[in-house]
């Protein structure tokens, strides 16, 4: 029996990436071998990831072996805020917190290798969405028991498509010296420390990027050679 659930507790962010990437034509939540897959199209797979893509990457590989796979990962750009309130009104504003294209790594470090099967290619929409928060006084005390319920499209801002690990790279050069150590990476890019260690630990197991050496505990990097 397929594995997946489907529909069944389906997300409105899910939901709307699945509408704007299926054609007519397209099987939707449709089963391929042991798995449902969001959009099956004649000569590709289309898999949609709004969270924790680590949990998928088992089975974007086995859809690999005899498959094309898109995957699309969306990451906020931009984020409103909504809290219904005890009386009953909406109160919106905008999460000082920004996501760029370079949070793609903090998805990938649990498989980045799966950027080298010549089956998948990678579709990062920066996008403008809500998440809409209620109030539970038995969880999130951090953030004073707002709990986000739903994430929902506002707009898309920005498009990414990345077919190889090349690619990712591309995203680095004329930015970086020659050599270069994550402290560089997290000054140049304007990225936390751990981003960028979380970067270059997803490019240098795709082989993109080599280490030369150490300057006190930091390993210094290069670029390889394309071929």
């Amino acid at each position: 029996m397929p594995s997946n659930i489907g529909t069944l507790n389906e997300s409105a962010l899910h939901k709307s990436f699945k509408e704007l990437y299926a054609e007519r034509g397209d099987e939707i939540e449709c089963p391929v071998g042991d798995y449902i897959v969001d959009i099956k199209k004649t000569d590709r797979i289309v898999e949609i990831q709004t969270s924790n893509l680590h949990r998928v990457v088992p089975k974007i590989y086995d859809l690999l072996r005899d498959h094309v796979l898109d995957l699309v990962y969306p990451i906020a750009a931009r984020t409103t805020i909504s809290k219904t309130l005890e009386n009953g009104n909406v109160q919106r504003r905008k999460s000082p917190k920004r996501g760029t294209i370079f949070d793609i790594f903090a998805a990938l470090v649990s498989g980045p290798e799966i950027v080298l099967h010549p089956n998948f290619s990678l579709e990062v929409p920066l996008i403008h969405e809500e998440q809409v928060r209620v109030y539970d006084s038995s969880k999130a005390w951090r953030k004073r028991h707002w709990v986000t319920v739903e994430r929902k499209l506002i707009e898309p801002l920005d498009t990414y498509r990345f077919i190889d690990a090349h690619d990712l790279l591309s995203l680095f050069k004329k930015r970086v010296p020659t050599t270069f150590t994550s402290k560089h990476v997290s000054e140049n890019m304007c990225i936390t420390r751990r981003l960028a260690q979380q970067a270059l630990y997803c490019l240098r197991r795709c082989e993109v990027i080599g280490a030369v050496g150490k300057e006190r505990n930091e390993i210094i990097y290069e670029l390889r050679k394309c071929g």
